[in-house]
């Protein structure tokens, strides 16, 4: 393993070099002429891929990323000393930015967090303005004005690039988890035609855009942004708004896009990318804040679901989601629903304290889930009462399963706070219809009864209703 981890940083390294290289020389080729790039992402993209790796990244992988901003320059023949003077520039930006996000929790530089925006906003600041303390010193020598001058392009620039891209990097899935099916959220289930709505909307303003022309169309996509941000995902929302800044950048400079007026000064294209960079924040915001929002209800919902001892359903949320199931028109075939009931276990809290019976509690509801199907529902109904819905079960089947859980109970000592071990059992109580069409309430009143019956018999054993 300790052979393969500088392999692996290795190629990490050259993969950073050579993408730093790619996105040079499309800057450099979509810059207007005489001047520097209207659309420079290389910088952006450099802190993105140092912040999605699982370690710190090494000096390989700053010497790397030195090497493709070099290698570009010298290819579009710019000269050693322009060529050091702009890599080093662009370095400054790069590493302010890198080492205040890398110090950010996972929640705030995942852009996951109510404030986090704001930070981000402070970040990009702070790596453009060291990009602009580099470009005041270095613009005048090279490109002649002053160095407040300097400072204020190279400051804009950086500025618009940041807030463009770096969102989309930060919020991006992890794809091969994703590809593996273990995300717990799937951008694309459940798509329909009105999803689409936004995107559409946002289509037709980049193209209304092109058509009337002025000042104001730079602002037409921004209500097409702000419903995309209230319906996609964060990392939707940021692919979109990076669209917006790339096409609005990319079709002003090439004569694509005109906004009555001529962006070849240097003022006029700096006011272009502060502009642009301020209406990009919006639908950032608003889509950091829906995520925020989305979040905190889904631990809201699931705080009102589950018992909090156990972490499986409580009453209500178990009868909501077996009604559901029930209901779902693709159930059919027999069910089942298991009452269980851990044996004399107010003795359990009477002889060793409740955080005894706490722990039996939690043990129980951890061997039981183990012992379940993919598709079943567990449930803690109230104490020592636990529910199992079994769909498309046959009674066999529910039997055996019913067993199993009883069996492996009773088996497994459990390990109390005090270092002493003990064993407790359970009985079950097993309901059993051939038809889904069964109600809730009847399987479970007629599984209770057959849990009396357990009772009754001794204890330690499963039961079928009669």
């Amino acid at each position: 393993m300790s052979a393969a981890r500088p392999a692996g940083d290795v190629r990490d390294a050259l993969l950073v070099g050579a993408v730093v290289f790619v996105c040079s020389i499309f800057g450099i080729y979509t810059a207007p002429p005489g001047v520097l790039a209207a659309f420079w992402p290389t910088n952006a993209v450099l802190v993105g891929l140092l912040l999605r790796r699982a370690h710190p990244p090494r000096p390989a992988h700053w010497l790397c990323a030195t090497a493709g901003y070099v290698a570009a320059d010298l290819a579009m023949q710019h000269g050693w000393p322009k060529t050091w003077m702009l890599t080093a520039t662009n370095l400054m930006g790069v590493m302010v930015c890198y080492l205040l996000l890398a110090r950010m929790s996972d929640e705030y530089r995942g852009l996951r967090h109510p404030r986090s925006m704001l930070r981000f906003v402070l970040v990009a600041l702070s790596g453009a303005a060291a990009a602009g303390l580099g470009g005041s010193v270095i613009h005048p020598a090279l490109f002649g004005g002053t160095p407040a001058y300097g400072f204020m392009f190279w400051f804009s620039t950086e500025l618009v690039n940041y807030i463009a891209i770096l969102p989309v990097l930060l919020t991006m899935p992890d794809v091969l988890r994703r590809l593996a099916g273990r995300t717990r959220r799937d951008d694309g289930r459940g798509l329909r035609p009105e999803h689409l709505a936004p995107l559409a909307a946002f289509a037709g303003s980049l193209w209304l855009e092109t058509q009337l022309g002025g000042p104001g169309v730079v602002s037409f996509p921004v209500p097409a942004m702000l419903w995309c941000a209230l319906t996609y995902s964060l990392f939707a929302t940021a692919g979109i708004t990076l669209l917006f800044s790339m096409w609005t950048l990319l079709a002003i400079a090439s004569g694509t896009l005109d906004i009555g007026t001529g962006v070849h000064t240097p003022q006029a294209i700096m006011s272009l990318r502060v502009g642009v960079t301020l209406t990009a924040l919006a639908p950032l915001a608003v889509a950091s804040v829906m995520v925020a929002r989305n979040e905190l209800l889904a631990r809201l919902q699931h705080a009102a679901a589950h018992d909090p001892l156990t972490q499986v359903l409580n009453r209500g949320g178990f009868l909501a989601r077996a009604h559901a199931l029930l209901a779902s028109p693709g159930l059919c075939g027999p069910v089942a629903v298991l009452m269980m009931d851990i044996d004399f276990f107010k003795k359990v809290n009477d002889t060793h304290g409740h955080a005894a019976g706490d722990e039996v509690l939690v043990k129980f509801a951890r061997l039981a889930a183990g012992c379940l199907r993919s598709g079943d529902v567990l449930g803690r109904l109230g104490g020592e009462e636990f529910a199992v819905l079994l769909p498309g079960c046959a009674v066999e089947d529910a039997r055996a399963i019913a067993q199993r859980i009883c069996d492996a109970f009773a088996a497994e000592p459990i390990a109390l706070p005090g270092g002493e071990r003990l064993h407790a059992t359970v009985s079950i109580g097993l309901a059993w219809r051939a038809g889904a069409d069964a109600p809730v309430d009847a399987l479970l009143s007629s599984a209770d009864a057959a849990l009396y019956r357990a009772k009754h018999d001794g204890r330690n054993r499963v039961v079928l209703d009669a």
